[in-house]
């Protein structure tokens, strides 16, 4: 049986949705970061955790690097800082967006959580839903244009999940090459594997990916063999077409974790989307809705490819 309440998360008010396989708990006052994603069965913790013992409250347009990288969040209206001139219009968009930065309301229903954000300086409304069911947590997302004119926007997922050494980043099979976005780093492009092995954690790396090209399944996850574990995304690939891989084993401030960023722009900046012809325009009348399902269930087996 689904049920969602308040509860205490170290320093913040949480709301936790537990049923008899996980507990996932959200924070209203971060963007509705999903905190904790925890399977029951195997007592272990996904999503990656602070470091600390409480959460500073970022302002709007706080550095993110200041900030502890931690749990579930979404990256909106962008990821890099950039200013840009939108025919006249100059718009400044902050480190990781803001959603991460904003506090939200939320409504408890039944069976799940809304929560909603209406942005001061940008024309949208956010809103999201969170639901169990019996191996998944689905978070459903709604962003509306407020104004008549079409807005320039990203919207990444920015889920930081647990590192362990000998897990494997699974790919869809249409997946076959890799590009450095990195420009820092002399990383090789993986090319004919749907499967990734992370580095070792005394490696002190830190790489950033995304597909090559736009990427027509939905479907990439997680596998833990230590414990048999898969966690697997899935979501709409027309609606978000392109996918960004993060992982950090120490090389990013001492933080070990790992992302798959399902996004609906390449890449990350506002300016290189566009100059990309990858830029999505949040048009007037035509919210922008979609839907993400993370799985997690037990598998004796690695899967080669989703």
């Amino acid at each position: 049986m689904e049920e969602w309440k308040k509860c205490n998360w170290r320093n913040l008010q949480g709301i936790q949705g537990e049923n008899e396989k996980l507990s996932v708990i959200l924070l209203p006052e971060l963007g509705g970061k999903l905190a904790s994603l925890y399977y029951k069965p195997l007592k272990i913790e996904l999503a990656a955790q602070n470091r600390r013992d409480r959460y500073d409250l970022p302002s709007l347009d706080a550095d993110f690097s200041r900030y502890d990288a931690s749990g579930l969040d979404d990256a909106f209206p962008n990821i890099n800082a950039n200013k840009i001139n939108d025919m006249g219009n100059v718009m400044i968009y902050p480190d990781h967006g803001e959603i991460w930065s904003s506090r939200f309301s939320y409504a408890i229903r039944k069976d799940s959580i809304h929560l909603s954000y209406h942005s001061k300086r940008f024309p949208y409304l956010y809103q999201k839903e969170a639901s169990l069911g019996e191996d998944a947590v689905t978070l459903h997302y709604r962003i509306t244009n407020t104004e008549q004119k079409p807005f320039p926007c990203i919207w990444t997922f920015h889920g930081l999940f647990r590192y362990e050494e000998d897990m494997v980043l699974v790919f869809p099979e249409s997946v076959k090459q890799f590009i450095n976005v990195l420009e820092d780093l002399n990383a090789d492009e993986q090319r004919g594997y749907p499967s990734v092995v992370v580095p070792p954690a005394n490696s002190n790396a830190m790489m950033k990916y995304y597909a090559k090209g736009r990427v027509d399944t939905g479907t990439c996850g997680f596998y833990y063999p230590k414990h048999k574990l898969k966690c697997i995304l899935n979501y709409d690939p027309v609606k978000l077409p392109y996918l960004g891989i993060w992982i950090t084993a120490g090389g990013y401030r001492g933080d070990y974790n790992c992302a798959l960023e399902p996004s609906n722009g390449f890449y990350d900046d506002i300016e290189i989307a566009g100059k990309n012809g990858c830029l999505y325009y949040l048009e007037p009348n035509q919210p922008l809705e979609f839907t993400l399902k993370i799985q997690v269930n037990e598998d004796p087996l690695l899967p080669y490819h989703t």
